[in-house]
């Protein structure tokens, strides 16, 4: 007798009218405000049981999510903490807030948050409980499946440049992971009710963009056109797109790097994109990747009921800091040669148009490691893995190579600790001077840090 049910909510997390103007994201060199909304964001649940155990997937549509949720869900509806995931699609078109924490943890380093972006993570933890809530009420006999497929619309990111540096530039010559995984829900009579996807990309298609009045606004970015695209092929249906290794992966096309190709060349130029165009390119790759995503749920059959276990474990990332005195997101503006951003920060340290002495002081190791949680669900022949920070697309490849079972994909942005360790280059990368260089975490062994993760997930549950 199959005893597979699913539950789904989706629930608005747009900040309301009076929250506007609200402060812009401080990579973009402080000053710049969000004052409006071109497409509402949200918080999705899926609540999966097969009568024994409960799992409990959400995600959502802004940057920061809340390092309480997990216990609070485990206190309002008793389903335990290593059986709840929650990630963050990441995403650049969206806002900024602080996370609700758990007892004891302190805030992402490097931000000063407003009482905006305050109230903001409190409106965010209200209805992400609520949608936990209802998603947990509302499951129906349900069969699964899992496919994959290929997305064609990222790039490597980490742009070498010709003095040691790198810029955030399309590098087609970089490693990237073109697969496209889809865990697809279906009820009794074969309607799908909910669907996960899992893909390496930035959601970054709308970073600083302009509405055709001369506004930034919210959106979900290209994932949450994705998402609206099938949702609205399958009526009542939810679904969710996460991030997979993404550290190094950028959307095709990004302004980000055409900006960046044009600060660093040698002719100068005064192009820019008309208002408006990025809202739309964003959701024209959106509905691009949804059809891509379609041809794997058209393709993926579904069965009943699966055998579920979880774990969780922490692993420990080697930390970093700069120099006294550094102006941290100078750092990584100069780094990946953002002459504009500098100029903001220190007009004296551009010339013509150019970045005048690039140099920046190698970090320091402060002989400390942060925890960074990982996850593990299964559910039958299916493992996703889940980690609390942006790891490299070589890393998501070592985490699956390093998988028992075949079918396992990676979200990255996860964990109930928030996504505290911040970028993780790969071993073979974490001596390029790329902007992830300069954060947090020290150049390690990494690839070897998160196998070893995923092999101890393993054995808890006796693979």
């Amino acid at each position: 007798m199959n005893q597979l049910k699913v539950g789904t909510a989706k629930v608005c997390i747009t900040p309301p009218a009076e929250f506007f103007p609200y402060p812009g994201p401080a990579y973009l060199g402080g000053g710049i405000e969000i004052d409006g909304v071109y497409f509402d964001i949200f918080v999705r649940m899926i609540a999966v049981s097969n009568g024994k155990e409960t799992f409990l997937f959400g995600n959502f549509e802004e940057s920061n999510g809340t390092d309480a949720l997990k216990d609070a869900v485990e206190k309002a509806y008793g389903i335990p903490y290593q059986n709840q995931m929650f990630s963050q699609i990441h995403n650049h078109g969206g806002v900024q807030t602080t996370t609700v924490m758990r007892e004891g943890r302190s805030q992402k380093k490097n931000h000063n948050y407003t009482d905006a972006q305050w109230k903001m993570g409190q409106m965010i933890f209200d209805r992400a409980l609520e949608a936990a809530g209802k998603a947990l009420s509302n499951m129906v006999p349900a069969k699964m499946g899992f496919g994959t497929g290929n997305s064609y619309i990222n790039v490597n990111r980490d742009y070498p440049n010709d003095d040691g540096y790198y810029s955030q530039i399309d590098n087609y010559d970089g490693p990237s992971d073109k697969t496209l995984s889809v865990v697809k829900f279906t009820d009794e009579n074969d309607r799908v009710i909910a669907a996960m996807l899992n893909y390496c990309a930035h959601a970054i298609t709308t970073i600083g963009a302009t509405d055709a009045d001369g506004k930034l606004k919210v959106s979900g970015d290209f994932p949450g056109f994705t998402c609206d695209y099938l949702e609205r092929k399958y009526p009542d249906s939810v679904v969710m797109w996460t991030s997979g290794s993404a550290g190094d992966q950028n959307a095709i096309c990004c302004f980000k790097g055409e900006k960046h190709y044009q600060e660093s060349c040698a002719v100068s130029t005064s192009t820019m994109l008309p208002h408006g165009y990025q809202y739309a390119y964003a959701q024209n790759l959106g509905e691009r990747h949804a059809v891509d995503a379609d041809k794997v749920l058209m393709k993926t059959e579904c069965h009943g009921a699966a055998e579920m276990k979880s774990s969780c474990t922490d692993v420990y990332v080697p930390q970093q800091k700069p120099p006294e005195g550094t102006n941290f997101w100078l750092n990584i503006a100069m780094s990946q040669n953002n002459v504009s951003v500098v100029e903001k920060i220190d007009p004296s340290l551009v010339k013509d148009g150019k970045i005048v002495g690039r140099h920046i002081e190698d970090y320091i190791p402060t002989g400390t490691a942060e925890d960074c949680e990982m996850q593990l669900f299964v559910m039958g022949d299916l493992a996703i893995v889940t980690v609390a920070a942006e790891l490299y697309v070589n890393i998501g490849k070592a985490i699956k190579e390093a998988s028992p079972l075949k079918n396992v994909f990676v979200i990255t942005v996860a964990g109930g600790h928030g996504n505290r360790v911040g970028y993780v280059q790969d071993t073979d990368s974490n001596t390029h001077k790329t902007f992830q260089h300069f954060g947090e975490a020290y150049p390690c062994d990494s690839n070897r840090i998160f196998t070893d993760g995923v092999k101890k997930l393993f054995a808890d549950i006796c693979y």
